[in-house]
């Protein structure tokens, strides 16, 4: 067999970066070659965010914590990517820039609001954002050019005359 595989003794560790989070290199080896993978794990009360770089190739999964399988999901996942058998790089890219994108207008929104950011059809402003309340009314919708640009957006729209930091209140 000359495929990537992750030895046993690593698996646990992705196991323990799942449950704490954080950052961990995992090698994945076959007989004439190895890779590094860069894995960052941010938890919520619900999910595992896993970002996931090998070389030039940039991926993210999410799983969610309660699933009694995790770990062999991101063995696999990390399995697959490295032998080719992963979503493409670009497709990839999209999924880690709307997670940055995401971050980035969360800075902004206030105590109780919820931020759902998506991709749009606009080549000019790719990124759109939708912001509620507790109650599920929209606060505000906004469109970018760039994280940067949508998160300015968001915060004018739901502060309006305000050039505030950007932090949560």
């Amino acid at each position: 067999m000359n495929e990537f595989n992750i030895p046993l003794s690593r698996v646990m560790v992705l196991e323990r970066t799942l449950e704490h989070g954080g950052t961990v290199i995992c090698k994945l080896q076959r007989p004439e070659a190895s890779l590094d993978a860069k894995i960052y794990v941010e938890n919520d009360n619900t999910t595992h965010h896993i970002k996931v770089t090998i070389g030039p190739l940039a991926s993210s999964l999410t799983l969610p914590r309660k699933l009694a399988t995790k770990r062999q999901s991101l063995r696999d996942f990390l399995q697959n990517l490295a032998n080719g058998r992963a979503d493409s790089g670009a497709q990839s890219e999209e999924a880690l820039a709307l997670m940055d994108a995401q971050e980035s207008v969360e800075k902004v929104l206030l105590i109780g609001q919820i931020a759902y950011v998506i991709t749009t059809t606009n080549p000019e402003r790719p990124f759109g954002a939708v912001v509620t309340n507790d109650q599920g009314e929209v606060c505000a919708a906004a469109t970018g050019s760039s994280k940067e640009h949508l998160t300015a957006a968001v915060r004018a729209k739901l502060r309006p005359g305000e050039e505030g930091s950007g932090n949560r209140t």
